[in-house]
């Protein structure tokens, strides 16, 4: 069975046709399960909080965008989407939008579909997207939470890798070894699940009051940075540049991390474990807000 991870924007209408709503924060997690197991995530919160954007784009392999409303929003969703690595996009938009639609993206390296059918047309579509695995093994945590004769009960997405039912791995910024007690998918008792996978684990030597939304469970001991050095490709659509002491975001791993960009450098307020040699960065006073990337 094939795991699937979707980012929605502005596409609820839609996506509730297909998938049933779950998890709900700032970010909100719906589920389908038939031959395959989707996982589609909309950023609730979005445009107030563009955390909201960046943390639903990042565990996602591909983006279900609502066309028919063009605006600033919309472009500002495309820009981080590209800076962000998501290049598969299905795009639902009438006849009157298609040629719009097309003129904005053919400037891009997008790899997009217009879509006017039934939402359950859509997923023969979706069902030809494939995901791709590291060999090492990153679990993305988003939500967490203590339940009684459980314990604390982690939420998240097997980035690469597989994991197994009493396996013991380090958690990171806190680096501890922790077992997961037991793993479910969509409610159901696993022995293991692999790359792509919406997960709960059941964690055994960590509460829920030790945890934040970005960490990272992994069969490797993290490394971390501090700062970030390195080139900073701004997007096309970005006139501004960052000038000596600016305040910067870096927008990865489902965490939204303060910085200061001093002597060609992002300087975090806290550091970071590695695990991509590329992030996004983002401004409150650019626009749109996801304005660059940096590789180091």
């Amino acid at each position: 069975m094939k795991s699937i991870n979707l980012f929605s924007y502005n596409s609820r209408d839609f996506i509730k046709d297909i998938a049933k709503s779950g998890t709900k924060s700032d970010i909100e997690i719906y589920h389908r399960k038939d031959d395959d197991i989707f996982t589609i995530i909309e950023p609730l919160r979005y445009p107030d909080k563009i955390s909201s954007l960046t943390d639903s784009i990042y565990p996602s392999q591909a983006a279900i965008i609502n066309g028919n409303t063009i605006d600033k929003n919309l472009g500002e969703v495309l820009v981080a989407l590209q800076l962000m690595g998501k290049k598969r996009l299905f795009i639902i938009s009438n006849d009157e939008n298609n040629q719009k639609i097309s003129n904005i993206l053919k400037s891009t390296d997008f790899d997009y579909t217009l879509f006017n059918g039934r939402p359950m047309e859509l997923l023969n579509e979706l069902r030809k997207l494939s995901y791709n695995s590291g060999d090492k093994t990153y679990v993305l945590i988003d939500h967490f939470f203590k339940v009684r004769g459980v314990g604390t009960v982690a939420l998240g997405f097997v980035l690469s890798g597989k994991i197994e039912k009493h396996q013991k791995l380090t958690i990171s910024d806190i680096d501890r070894e922790v077992e997961i007690r037991s793993i479910q998918m969509n409610d159901i008792d696993q022995d293991s699940a692999g790359p792509g996978s919406r997960v709960g684990l059941a964690l055994k030597n960590i509460e829920p009051d030790e945890m934040s939304r970005g960490m990272i469970l992994s069969d490797e001991p993290f490394q971390y940075k501090e700062d970030l050095s390195g080139d900073i490709i701004y997007h096309d659509a970005v006139k501004s540049r960052l000038s000596e002491n600016s305040e910067v975001f870096v927008c990865t791993m489902m965490r939204y991390q303060r910085g200061l960009f001093k002597n060609n450098k992002i300087m975090l307020e806290k550091r970071i474990p590695v695990i991509e040699g590329s992030v996004a960065i983002s401004n409150n006073n650019f626009f749109p807000r996801v304005f660059a990337k940096i590789n180091f």
